[in-house]
């Protein structure tokens, strides 16, 4: 056939119109896919917002249409979700987020307010400015927002995609432990034989450092990333189903550092890990680790010297990893032990400790404790590190093995040359050092600094009482500048002791806030036990519809008895036994003793004090320290203390 002009544009437009028909007409007239949950007929108002939305251009840079590569946008989107839609307008790109799941996940007012000034809401957004709709435009258009998605409020976590979920992992094996009481202990036995030690090796090697040891996401290097790893310990990982675990584990989390471990775990071993966090963290119970003895590999002798040096290197590993969970002094009550569960144990009980040998401890150490968060630290510290936290533990703690002389006092160890001309900064915080110390320094040195914490009364060498700093420092002890000497040794911590060298766990500007403490409570004076600025009764807002009543109708009993002991722990050392101040931390201490406790002192009052603490005194806020149950039973006890009658 000739191909003529004729021809040609006949046959192109035949071709044309098919190719319409293909991609147009036909699916019009065969798309039919069934309705989901998402799609719901719109009301008169968010089909004009609808229409708002699209002739001003909003799809341009907000999608409606999340695909399967789109993890942290919704469940994937299904041909049913748009039945409704005529036309069909999903966006162009994604300039801002897609907005497929947005309905009820904001107010309508929200939209509003957004629409007008969307830097308001976020400072960086390129979002126009859309004042010049009516309110009643930006109305209709905060409706079809509002209607979009599966009309859930919130979605707690993104659902796994099409080729997770449904996964599970393999079913632990059953085990049968004895009953016999000659037969050898079953901890290890059990824990091996679950696959969990082989989760807790690669949690160790891989996980750690991010979440850290007690599973918390507060890891050593978790704390300097932007997106704060994941606490295993709430939910919603204490619920989370396993497909969810495994997507996580295997894909990595969009936004974060979280990395995709399918590029170098197996499976068995994604699964493994998995498995070690949710029965360690997620899901804790009391299990009995019953270890038995060291295996044959491991009955050895400490091979290193226990010198002034080693326990120093110990030291620094101690404050940097075991601290958190064991606690400065290692009576178990580390700042990130709650939740952990068999307890980290409490080494001030010698009676436990006292049989245990050099190989018992470093076994531990270099394998952890069965059914317990205790890491497997050969996977990160070598022979040497872990043989002198064997000389720390047994020379400090369980006190079974005769540690080395303790320098002298100033002859301890050189401070760093730069440390020598260092001074506070001026903008160091006395309140933060204040709370800092109730927190990590009041369990050894007490609340007065006497030396006479709960926590520390077993260590030998006993701790420091710091009301001898102004005559250590007037005996040149520390050297000509005490800002940097006191620096110095809260950073390395004291040589032969307990005290941790806090350099590995606070930052310069925390530990300053320490010497600010020290400097105005106990050296310069400057500072108040508690003084005469107790004020003149007034509370703050929050606390004027403070009630006992009410708190006993809701929440517990109120007893003086129980706020006895707790007085005693907390403010005796201080306030006295009969509150009337000179209590027996406060002798010789700079910033002198408090004001006898005022009488006829309000309820709302003393929670509030007790709860607040006072400004630019020693009297510190025990809201971190007491809950608030426990506020009451001493607000309680203090009023019988005070001549009054509780109740009456």
């Amino acid at each position: 056939m000739k191909m003529t002009f004729k021809i040609i544009l006949v046959g192109g437009l035949l071709v044309f119109f098919a190719v319409v028909s293909v991609v147009v007409f036909a699916p019009v007239a065969l798309w039919n896919p069934p309705q989901t949950t998402v799609a719901e007929e719109r009301t008169p108002e968010q089909s004009a917002g609808r229409v708002l939305f699209y002739s001003n251009g909003c799809n341009y840079c907000h999608t409606q249409y999340v695909r399967d590569v789109d993890n942290g946008m919704g469940p994937t989107s299904d041909g049913g979700n748009y039945v409704f839609d005529n036309p069909m307008i999903l966006g162009s790109e994604r300039t801002g987020p897609d907005l497929s799941y947005i309905g009820r996940k904001r107010s309508m007012q929200w939209e509003i307010d957004h629409m007008r000034a969307p830097r308001e809401y976020s400072p960086l957004s390129i979002m126009p400015d859309f004042s010049f709709l009516s309110e009643a435009e930006m109305r209709d258009i905060a409706e079809y927002l509002f209607y979009l998605g599966d009309r859930a409020a919130a979605e707690r976590m993104i659902i796994a995609p099409t080729p997770y979920q449904g996964a599970t992992g393999p079913a632990v094996p059953a085990a049968v432990p004895s009953t016999d009481p000659s037969a050898p202990a079953q901890g290890w036995p059990t824990f091996t034989g679950s696959g969990f030690y082989e989760g807790k090796l690669l949690y160790v090697s891989r996980c750690l450092t991010c979440h850290g040891c007690a599973g918390n996401g507060l890891g050593q290097y978790g704390g300097t990333l932007v997106v704060t790893p994941a606490n295993f310990k709430v939910d919603p990982f204490r619920t989370m189903p396993d497909e969810q675990w495994f997507w996580h584990v295997s894909e990595g989390v969009q936004g974060t550092v979280m990395p995709p471990w399918r590029e170098s775990l197996t499976e068995s071993q994604r699964w493994a890990v998995i498995r070690y966090v949710q029965e360690v963290y997620a899901h804790p119970i009391e299990r009995d680790p019953n270890e038995g003895a060291p295996p044959p590999e491991y009955q050895l002798t400490n091979p290193l010297p226990n010198t002034i040096d080693n326990l120093d290197a110990a030291k620094q590993t101690w404050t940097r990893e075991c601290m958190v969970c064991h606690g400065d002094a290692a009576t178990g009550k580390g700042p990130y032990r709650a939740g952990i569960e068999p307890v980290p144990p409490d080494f001030s009980n010698h009676a436990n400790y006292v049989p245990y040998t050099d190989a018992d401890y470093f076994w531990r150490i270099s394998e952890g404790v069965p059914w317990t968060a205790m890491p497997t630290w050969k996977v990160e510290y070598n022979e040497t590190e872990r043989w002198q936290l064997v000389h720390y533990i047994r020379s400090l703690f369980t006190q079974t093995e005769t540690a080395p002389v303790q320098p002298a006092l100033g002859k301890d160890f050189e401070f760093p040359t730069i440390m020598k001309t260092m001074t506070v900064p001026a903008a160091t915080s006395y309140e933060t050092g204040k709370a800092q110390f109730l927190d990590l320094c009041a369990p050894c040195h007490g609340v007065a600094g006497d030396g006479t914490g709960p926590e520390g009364a077993y260590l030998n060498p006993k701790p420091a009482d710091l009301r001898k700093l102004p005559a250590e420092l007037q005996q040149g002890l520390y050297g000509p500048n005490p800002d940097g000497a006191l620096l110095a040794r809260i950073t390395s911590g004291v040589q032969g002791t307990a005290m941790p060298s806090w350099g590995e766990f606070l930052t310069e500007r925390e530990r300053w806030g320490d010497v600010r403490y020290l400097l105005d409570s106990f050296v310069d004076g400057t500072a108040k036990a508690s003084g005469s600025v107790m004020g003149d009764g007034s509370v703050p807002s929050q606390y004027v519809r403070t009630d006992p009543g009410i708190f006993e109708a809701e929440i517990a009993t109120i007893s003086p008895t129980a706020g006895k002991p707790l007085y005693q722990q907390w403010c005796a050392s201080c306030h006295g036994s009969d509150g009337k101040g000179k209590g027996s931390g406060t002798a010789g201490l700079a910033s002198g003793p408090p004001a006898p406790l005022p009488k006829g002192m309000g309820n709302a009052y003393m929670v509030f004090r007790i709860r607040e603490g006072v400004p630019h005194t020693m009297m510190y806020g025990f809201r971190q320290q007491l809950s608030e149950t426990e506020v009451w039973d001493v607000t309680a006890y203090m009023t019988g203390l005070l001549g009054g009658k509780w109740g009456g």
